[in-house]
């Protein structure tokens, strides 16, 4: 499964290795590493809490500090979007814009 995988989150617990350097090496597909853990040692092996789209091998790489701040900037415009009416809904699709305009503008 891990060799097919094109984006993997590690996403367990407090100091807990979920992915170590012989599991990296079999995720040869892999395009996307995100590991959420922010207590060492690392979700993932070889990663950084505050990592944020560094190159490591073919992959992109986050860290939970890394990747945070990006969500709490969807968070709170999807927030803000459910708001707006009684009926409002967000689905994937919807947040994957917001992230992408949050990107765009910077």
């Amino acid at each position: 499964m891990i060799a097919a995988a094109d984006v993997i989150v590690a996403a367990g617990a407090a100091g807990a290795t979920l992915l170590d350097a012989a599991g990296r090496r079999a995720a040869v597909t892999a395009r996307v590493l995100i590991d959420l853990n922010a207590v060492p040692p690392a979700g993932i092996e070889g990663l950084a809490a505050g990592d944020k789209a560094r190159t490591d091998g073919g992959a992109v790489v986050y860290g939970a500090v890394g990747v945070g701040g990006t969500k709490m900037k969807i968070h709170r415009a999807a927030i803000g979007r459910i708001f707006t009416a009684n009926d409002a809904f967000l689905d994937a699709e919807d947040l994957l814009a917001i992230g992408e305009r949050l990107e765009a503008a910077g």
